[in-house]
């Protein structure tokens, strides 16, 4: 008997509703299993999502790293889409080549109808029912097999896209490691440069304290009268003698000696005269938050200054003020 391959079949004989024998259902429901298990519709990946763009050249260690940490990420997702579309392909590859094998050519049909006559017992009509059951399978196998390259058909276009994103990742993932280790050796840089300056700073400070320069002889006066009203409330607006604001501090200090100045700390910060923090000496002013605060230097980097509502004058670190100048009162 010879078989022919499976589009020249006749529909009564490979359709399961026209098939008498018992087997056949079974032989239906095993190869519509492998059909199904091996030619289901796999939604086709996008290419992952990128990591949001940043600027390399001016972003924080922090940022890039966190940025390289998005990079592996995508990439990783990238390989497990590929390493599963492989075997994927390799599946479907192994049962179009074992469809091809017991039924791609006339040989392949023959020998498989002669091994199932074989080993049918009985009479002839007995060997009708596996010679069914095998017309069943052949047209399924070849269903399966026609499903299987299909979607081969649309594996190849989604690896070809998933390698070239993968290669695109790595080339990103390398500009953005190089671009990390620019910035954290930039911040190491400037974690020296901040040591550099606290060094010269103590410097200065310790320079300072220990000769204060030249400075007019009328501070000596205004210095110690400023250290008298160290304790005393903040008063806006006043000028003492119970209570005073920062620039009213100034102004009774410098009274002392017979030197008037202007009432606010901007006036003052304009009748006085500039100079570096390493020529500060005491009785030299100290202006800051943006001129709206005037201090009185007295040596070993510390002010004398009204503080705020609420508080008292007091003595403080200069270091602690967002210092905008250094001013000298002239004789």
């Amino acid at each position: 008997m010879t078989m022919s391959v499976p589009k020249q079949l006749e529909p009564d004989l490979v359709s399961p509703r026209k098939c008498p024998l018992v087997h056949a259902a079974t032989v239906r429901r095993r190869a519509a299993l492998v059909l199904a298990h091996f030619t289901a519709v796999i939604a086709v990946a996008g290419t992952p999502a990128h990591a949001d763009d940043i600027d390399l050249a001016r972003a924080d260690s922090s940022e890039i790293r966190a940025h390289v940490d998005d990079l592996l990420q995508d990439r990783a997702s990238v390989k497990d889409e590929t390493e599963r579309l492989a075997a994927e392909q390799s599946e479907l590859s192994a049962l179009i080549e074992q469809a091809n094998l017991e039924f791609g050519t006339i040989e392949a049909q023959l020998t498989r109808a002669t091994e199932a006559v074989d080993a049918a017992s009985g009479d002839l009509s007995s060997k009708f029912e596996p010679l069914a059951e095998l017309r069943t399978e052949q047209a399924l196998r070849y269903e399966a097999s026609e499903r299987a390259r299909e979607r081969l058909v649309v594996i190849a276009p989604m690896l070809t896209r998933l390698t070239h994103r993968s290669e695109d990742l790595s080339e990103v993932i390398r500009t953005a490691r190089d671009a990390l280790e620019e910035a954290e050796e930039r911040e190491r840089e400037r974690g020296r440069e901040r040591e550099r300056e606290r060094g010269e700073a103590a410097t200065r400070s310790t320079s300072t304290s220990a000769d204060p320069g030249p400075a007019p002889a009328t501070t000596s006066s205004a210095v110690a009268f400023a250290y008298d009203q160290v304790g005393k409330p903040y008063g806006s607006g006043m000028a003492g003698p119970n209570a005073y604001d920062c620039s009213g501090l100034v102004v009774a200090a410098y009274s002392q000696s017979g030197v008037d100045l202007p009432r606010t700390s901007q006036s003052q910060w304009a009748a006085s005269e500039p100079l570096d923090r390493g020529d500060l000496a005491p009785g030299d002013l100290v202006f800051s938050h943006n001129l709206g605060h005037v201090a009185i230097y007295v040596g070993r980097n510390q002010v004398v200054h009204a503080t705020k509502p609420g508080d008292t004058v007091k003595v403080a670190s200069l270091d602690f003020l967002p210092v905008d100048g250094y001013r000298r009162v002239g004789n």
